[in-house]
């Protein structure tokens, strides 16, 4: 898009045969830091309230803040690529030996950003697992839910969808086996959901494990491949996109896409939430829910969307009490 902008002939090169295949909870808070506008027709569902648990129980509400929008991604990105003007050629393979793209006959870029997805990704990935649930009883619904899990250390979701039907899905520290049989237990629990039909079941692996910039065949990585997925929350589409423009915009100014992609503020949040994915896997999962339930509920959102600092963050810890002080101390751990 920004190699678009900037008056260069751009030709996206897509895997499959249409973008955003992944499955994913395909949420996109609205927070002014996204590169594009969200195209209407690809609109799901607005979203402006978050329901927080934790182990079960009840943490908090937050209305008017986890603000966004649920889409269909696949719809977004053709909307977006048609928007900046591109020319899109599905089903191009990237032959990773070769660095070229388009099968046999193709060629090897020598400008352009690579965006592979989390199988180019070398550092830590988790398993997400979700179902797509036929229910009209979401239909009018413009919440999150989410349910922390300290001992999987993980949480698990209630997304409202396409009308008559709803995601739930579950994301953690486990095998997919597992994960299957947490999330079947979750639904069970639920007597909304435990008599519905499940219209489709879905999984992906999810990079967590904080930012591996870097190039691939001469191209500077982008997007889940160079793991611009926020490490606490999972969310993939925004920090994707706007690590994909910082590259593009740097190359199109003769800048290097690395250092753009570097200085970026979602790039800051993401190594953040690394270090505090880090710090809590020393805490028991006891600690956890203590550190969940202590922290204010603007404390959980800031941090979540990616607008708090680090300094922030630790004079938030410093002011708590019992396992705060802990997790001040493996966040001071480098």
């Amino acid at each position: 898009m920004a190699l678009a902008k900037a008056g260069y002939k751009v030709v996206v090169h897509e895997a499959m045969g249409k973008p955003g295949l992944k499955p994913c909870g395909r949420g996109i808070p609205v927070i002014g830091d996204l590169p594009v506008s969200v195209p209407k027709e690809s609109i799901v569902r607005r979203i402006r309230e978050a329901v927080m648990y934790v182990n079960g129980d009840y943490l908090f509400t937050l209305r008017d803040v986890f603000t966004g929008f649920i889409v269909d991604k696949t719809v977004f990105l053709e909307a977006v690529l048609i928007d900046a003007g591109v020319e899109v050629r599905y089903n191009s393979k990237f032959d990773v030996k070769t660095g070229r793209v388009g099968g046999p006959g193709g060629f090897r870029p020598k400008l352009g950003v690579f965006a592979g997805g989390h199988p180019y990704y070398e550092g830590e990935k988790i398993m997400a697992l979700q179902y797509i649930i036929e229910t009209n009883e979401y239909d009018d619904s413009e919440r999150l839910e989410i349910y922390f899990d300290t001992e999987l250390l993980g949480y698990y979701y209630i997304f409202p969808s396409k009308p008559g039907t709803v995601e739930v899905g579950v994301g953690g520290f486990a095998p997919p086996s597992k994960l299957k049989i947490l999330l079947d237990k979750f639904v069970r629990e639920r007597e909304n959901l435990r008599d519905r039909k499940v219209l489709k079941v879905e999984g992906a692996r999810i990079a967590i494990g904080g930012l591996r910039l870097g190039t691939l065949a001469g191209l500077p990585k982008a997007g889940e491949a160079a793991g611009f997925v926020m490490p606490l929350t999972g969310e993939g589409i925004r920090p994707s996109m706007i690590s994909g423009y910082a590259a593009g915009a740097a190359i199109a100014e003769g800048q290097d896409p690395l250092k753009a992609q570097r200085k970026t503020r979602i790039a800051e949040a993401i190594e953040l939430q690394s270090r505090v994915l880090d710090a809590v896997k020393k805490l028991t999962p006891e600690e956890r829910a203590e550190v969940l339930r202590s922290l204010p509920p603007e404390v959980h959102a800031e941090l979540s969307l990616g607008r708090m600092s680090y300094a922030g963050l630790i004079r938030e810890l410093a002011r708590r009490p019992g396992s705060l002080f802990k997790l001040v101390r493996a966040l001071s751990v480098k």
